[in-house]
């Protein structure tokens, strides 16, 4: 709050203003885009997953939150064994971790600070913001399903809360002291710079990776240029295709599923030049309803699906 300059070099507490307009944008556009009624194919999908499965996701929209919603599956937006009853639990969540944040996710850190630096000033600024201030309008919630373990999610749980039911409250206003941005990672080559809650997320994928039974990846083209993206998936990827034909649970390991719109099989595994094509599916008619039939799902409980 205190370094506001002006011209190409103007940040504040959420980046630069040109960045956080574009997260404002892309959250206004994808409101306005998402129907009211979600396609039977992503209900379908829903209906398929299992808790205990993981979803990875890149997508900002809440397509599949609602569609979870819809069919009255419990989910979690944080991985379910960060909570202090997981030893030993029988899974009751379907894991959604959206890796570049959400539209109906906001951070508190920049409220926090700036009530901070006006208290330190001797300013008595009252605190009206409608989601986290003294008496908000506009209901917040954890992102974890509990308490967690003290060790797990240190960076994103204090700060990001989500805004159930968001469409009802959109557009977020009101006389506040932080601008009410949402916490999604910007569409930039350095997506992670100034991100640091989101690494919480990024930083435990490979925790139950002996566990997967099989690893579906919807319409993430693995581009280069995500280079981030593209070494942490391709670590992980690589690692399920060397993990043998059997988990640690010792249930069947099928092989990777890529379900993608590119012209051939070879154009597709160009993307992911790292995979053994011979432990490698693909579906070259992008997401549909016929695609959900063509999926192993293998044996196991714990199966992650990259979008």
């Amino acid at each position: 709050m205190r370094d506001m300059t002006l011209g190409s070099d103007e940040y504040f507490a959420h980046g630069s203003r040109s960045i956080a307009a574009v997260r404002s944008a892309i959250q206004r556009i994808l409101i306005q885009a998402t129907p009211r009624e979600i396609p039977k194919l992503y209900q379908r999908f829903a209906d398929q997953l299992c808790p205990n499965d993981v979803v990875l996701t890149f997508n900002y929209d809440t397509l599949l939150e609602q569609a979870l919603d819809d069919i009255g599956k419990p989910y979690s937006l944080t991985p379910e064994w960060w909570l202090t009853d997981a030893s030993g639990f029988q899974p009751k969540f379907v894991d959604v971790l959206k890796l570049h944040g959400s539209i109906d996710w906001y951070d508190r850190h920049y409220l926090d600070a700036a009530m901070r630096w006006h208290s330190e000033q001797g300013q008595d600024v009252p605190n009206r913001d409608p989601i986290f201030g003294l008496s908000p309008s506009v209901p917040s919630e954890p992102l974890s399903r509990g308490q967690t373990n003290v060790e797990f999610g240190n960076h994103i749980l204090p700060r990001v809360f989500r805004v159930p039911e968001h469409r009802e409250h959109f557009p977020i206003e009101g006389r506040v002291v932080s601008s009410i941005v949402p916490f999604m990672l910007p569409p930039a080559y350095d997506k992670l710079l100034g991100n640091d809650p989101i690494l919480d997320l990024w930083e435990n994928l490979h925790r139950t990776q002996d566990a997967y039974s099989s690893i579906v990846v919807i319409g993430y083209s693995m581009p280069s240029h995500d280079s981030y993206a593209y070494e942490m998936l391709g670590r992980l990827l690589v690692k399920y295709q060397q993990g043998g034909d059997a988990t640690y649970w010792e249930h069947r390991r099928v092989p990777i599923q890529l379900v993608t719109l590119a012209d051939s099989e070879q154009d597709a595994l160009k993307c992911a030049p790292f995979l053994d094509p011979a432990k490698t599916r693909v579906w070259s008619r992008g997401f549909q309803t016929d695609c959900l039939d063509w999926i192993d799902w293998g044996d196991g409980v714990d199966n992650p699906v990259v979008s």
